[in-house]
């Protein structure tokens, strides 16, 4: 039978390091605490939340000024004001904590359907001849192309079909028969985890349009945190709302300020630094859905 409270020992339970007289809350050599009981419920979640995400009263502040003053939190830490807002790793992992319960507690996604039930390709579908001389080539090996598919696309594949041909034709086969109603909402589903991915790549974007500044790695590393965090929240209120455009120019505009605060830009130098940032993270994060897709495609294929 357990009691409630651990008796008290004039040394530390840690490290038996001799406690000061009158004893106080904390170790003075490692820090525990020197009343120990069995936790509650609500102390062990709290304690284990608190590791990861930060629920307290800097919270509040630090949100405030993530949304409202671009660029402060980043120039504040860069000052030293480290105690007076949350860190910017613990302000990350709130905002994409939040983000991902959010977005499993909403009935809906809007952008669900939004495209359509039409499929992407027809290989399937014969195509009707070409009238000119020029167009019959191509429909000739349009029909090649869909007759090779589906030959090795079978399961098991014909003997005739190589093991890559038979894994590719199988691809595409699973590729023609989703609609892109389909490809966009797993791309959708698969946007945050790449903007997770993408949040070192994103710094590292900022070190070569910013090189030759004198700023370290980390520096645009912080920057990259307080901007991740700022889109994880404005995705769930995009997935919410169904205003993604408005959110989209509001991030963007966001971001803007938050480049000029922090790297000391004139209008013009963030305006096109924003527009090449955007294009380029764009264009990573589309190739990194795409390899992340197919990689999905080809495990789903593999096992079946």
């Amino acid at each position: 039978m357990s009691s409630h409270h651990a008796p008290e020992l004039p040394y530390c339970r840690n490290c038996h390091y001799t406690l000061a007289t009158p004893r106080p809350v904390h170790c003075g050599h490692c820090g525990q605490e020197t009343d120990l009981h069995p936790p509650s419920v609500r102390e062990m979640f709290t304690e284990y939340v608190g590791h990861y995400v930060a629920f307290d009263g800097p919270l509040w502040r630090t949100l405030w000024a993530l949304v409202c003053l671009p660029g402060h939190l980043t120039n504040a830490y860069f000052r030293g004001q480290r105690r007076r807002y949350v860190l910017p790793l613990r302000v990350y992992l709130s905002a994409s904590f939040v983000f991902f319960v959010g977005s499993h507690l909403l009935p809906h996604s809007p952008w669900e359907g939004s495209m359509g039930d039409a499929p992407i390709v027809q290989l399937d579908k014969p195509e009707p001849a070409a009238s000119g001389a020029t167009g019959a080539p191509a429909v000739g090996e349009r029909r090649s192309f869909d007759q090779s598919v589906e030959r090795c696309a079978a399961s098991p594949p014909r003997a005739d079909c190589s093991p890559a041909e038979a894994f590719l034709s199988r691809l595409v086969h699973a590729a023609n028969a989703m609609s892109r109603a389909q490809w966009t909402g797993r791309l959708t589903a698969l946007a945050p985890y790449g903007m997770l991915a993408m949040q070192p790549v994103f710094a590292a974007l900022l070190l070569l349009m910013f090189a030759g500044s004198g700023r370290r790695y980390a520096e645009h590393f912080v920057f990259s945190l307080h901007c991740h965090s700022l889109w994880f929240l404005a995705l769930l209120l995009a997935l919410a709302t169904d205003a993604v455009g408005q959110m989209q120019l509001a991030v963007f505009c966001q971001g803007l300020l938050a480049m000029r605060n922090v790297y000391g830009l004139g209008w013009w130098a963030a305006i096109w630094r924003g527009v090449l940032l955007s294009l380029a993270y764009l264009l990573l994060l589309s190739l990194g859905l795409a390899l992340l897709a197919a990689g999905i495609a080809a495990s789903a294929i593999t096992a079946a």
